[in-house]
């Protein structure tokens, strides 16, 4: 988050759970995401591994929702969640101002209800997961209602960026689109719903089509607006979202694969609210390997 008040809570949330563990407490110490990997575990004395039917918490603040869980031994024990829909439709899309907020506003509303339903307290805590910043030495792209970037990760502290959004974001993009179409927010799931049933029939432009790392959305907003505007009723919703859709896919992955014939990494990840669509998931995953 870029709101230096919620990684105040945090940090004060994860600073009671350390100071709760007993003076010969099971772990002391409280690990981030990228440390919970499978590779890291190391046998106890006892000749089992720390990461069993231990209690993790999981904090998600990345966009539009306040999100807390507990997990035990890969259990999902309780899982709670603020949406910030209704305040994000006023705007058209995640005002990130207000979204921050909103999580300061819900955060310790969000953690209790968590904790009380899986009949946790805090002292039974071992570790918290918490989304901060890329962690992994790898090729990552992240699509959301507020970022489009691709990062070279070559540590949990060293990362570059290789190309951005010069204007809207993707997921601004969507929004945008679906709400000209005469939808709400969020449009996402709106235009993947319309183009299940739709044909890739409108020629849509191809933003920014260079040798660059770099997206562009706003031709592609614009372009949906003159369509609307020139055939009115005769516009065919289905078709139109579906080859939004498409051209969205293609632009990611060009951008992405010639971003990683440059860097050549071993791994590739895909994060953000916009990879929730499964045509584009797919899309990715079959047309980057070929």
């Amino acid at each position: 988050m870029s709101n230096e008040e919620l990684i105040v809570e945090i940090q004060k949330l994860r600073a009671e759970i350390w100071s709760m563990k007993d003076d010969d407490g099971r772990i002391k110490k409280i690990l981030e995401t990228h440390e919970l990997s499978t590779t890291e575990q190391k046998p106890t004395k006892s000749g089992n591994f720390p990461f069993e039917f231990l209690l993790i918490l999981i904090v998600e603040t990345s966009c539009d929702e306040t999100s807390t869980a507990i997990l035990e031994n890969k259990k999902v024990l309780s899982n709670i969640t603020i949406s910030q829909i209704l305040e994000q439709q006023k705007y058209g899309g995640v005002m990130p101002s207000l979204a921050a907020k909103l999580h300061v506003k819900n955060i310790q509303k969000v953690l209790k209800k968590t904790l009380s339903t899986a009949k946790i307290s805090p002292q039974q805590i071992d570790y918290i997961a918490y989304t901060e910043k890329p962690e992994f030495p790898a090729l990552s792209l992240i699509i959301s209602g507020g970022h489009t970037q691709i990062y070279r990760l070559n540590s949990h502290s060293d990362f570059i960026l290789l190309g951005e959004t010069c204007d809207d974001a993707i997921g601004e993009c969507l929004d945008k689109s679906a709400i000209l179409l005469g939808y709400n927010y969020p449009g996402g799931p709106i235009i993947e719903k319309l183009a299940q049933t739709g044909k890739n029939t409108y020629r849509l432009p191809f933003p920014k089509n260079d040798k660059s790392f770099d997206f562009s959305f706003s031709g592609l907003k614009s372009e949906i607006s003159r369509l609307i505007s020139k055939e009115k009723e005769n516009i065919n919703v289905n078709d139109l979202a579906c080859s939004l859709q498409c051209i969205l896919a293609e632009i990611l992955t060009k951008k992405l694969k010639r971003a990683w014939l440059t860097v050549r990494a071993k791994t590739i990840i895909i994060g953000g609210g916009v990879i929730a669509n499964k045509f584009l998931r797919n899309y990715l995953t079959k047309n980057l390997q070929k």
